[in-house]
């Protein structure tokens, strides 16, 4: 079990290894979150789980004893070889390359004949919004993800409409899925500690006719109302379209908006509606 600071400290010093910020390297060493990040995802041995950043493997291990095949990305090829010495899995298949860069899609045949497929990750925080969006383009094969981010990403994950968090990436999500902060992980369960505290949070997608396609231009559109946050919708879209301020405003008029109202303020199907209607 690596999950504890004698154990990541042990296997560190063994490799004659260091947490590398580059990677955003902060290792997990409290077991009893492990489980309850385990625990909380429902995995079991009919579920593929992709882990991305796995590190040392302080949950990588625990995955490989509940779920049916576990696949791993890890960017770092000291780490990988870490993973290899340490872990003995038939049901663990490593690759090492950026998450980023991967072909999912084909990956994905890894997991062939399982019932479903569930990430479970302790990201790296500095690609955390890449890699989610990523990932939400997979929804119609990923049954849900529960991820550690900083506590402050998991606010505007999880954001609803009229609040100070509520922005782009709140509503990217809901377009595919429901979104929860399952509890908080506080900075002393890492190693080196970061400066911020952390959060789980899942991302269930929705598999009904509610789900949303993702439309470049309507992300974009998205992107775009949200680019200045105490602007209106109106100068927004004024500020990335070539459309007049006059032709926008009797738009929303006549569908009962108010012309000064910002993005903020706008649930998802009000933001399709403006979308549609320009």
């Amino acid at each position: 079990m690596i999950a504890t600071i004698k154990e990541t400290t042990n296997i560190l010093n063994k490799y004659n290894l260091l947490a590398k910020k580059k990677y955003g390297q902060n290792f997990l060493i409290d077991i009893n979150v492990v489980n309850k990040i385990v625990n909380t995802s429902g995995i079991d041995k009919e579920t593929g789980v992709i882990e991305i950043g796995p590190g040392i493997g302080g949950m990588t291990e625990i995955l490989c004893e509940k779920g049916g095949r576990v696949l791993c990305f890890e960017i770092d090829p000291d780490m990988v070889e870490v993973l290899n010495g340490e872990i003995d899995k038939e049901n663990l298949k490593i690759i090492n390359q950026d998450f980023l860069k991967v072909d999912l899609g084909n990956e994905l045949n890894y997991f062939e004949g399982l019932n479903k497929i569930v990430v479970v990750s302790n990201l790296p925080y500095y690609v955390t919004t890449p890699i989610i969006m990523k990932l939400l383009d997979y929804d119609n094969q990923i049954t849900s993800m529960y991820f550690m981010v900083q506590k402050e990403v998991c606010d505007r994950l999880s954001a609803s409409p009229k609040t100070k968090e509520y922005g782009s990436l709140s509503v990217i999500v809901k377009l595919k899925g429901d979104c929860k902060r399952e509890f908080i992980v506080t900075r002393n369960s890492f190693y080196p500690a970061p400066n911020v505290d952390s959060a789980i949070v899942s991302i269930k997608f929705r598999k009904d006719d509610s789900k949303g396609d993702f439309n470049p231009n309507f992300i974009k559109f998205v992107q775009n109302i949200f680019e200045q946050k105490r602007k209106t919708v109106v100068n927004n879209i004024c500020n990335n379209y070539k459309i007049s301020k006059e032709e926008i405003t009797q738009k929303l008029v006549e569908k009962g908006y108010n012309p000064q109202i910002r993005a903020e303020a706008l649930a998802l199907e009000d933001i399709k509606k403006i979308f549609e209607l320009l």
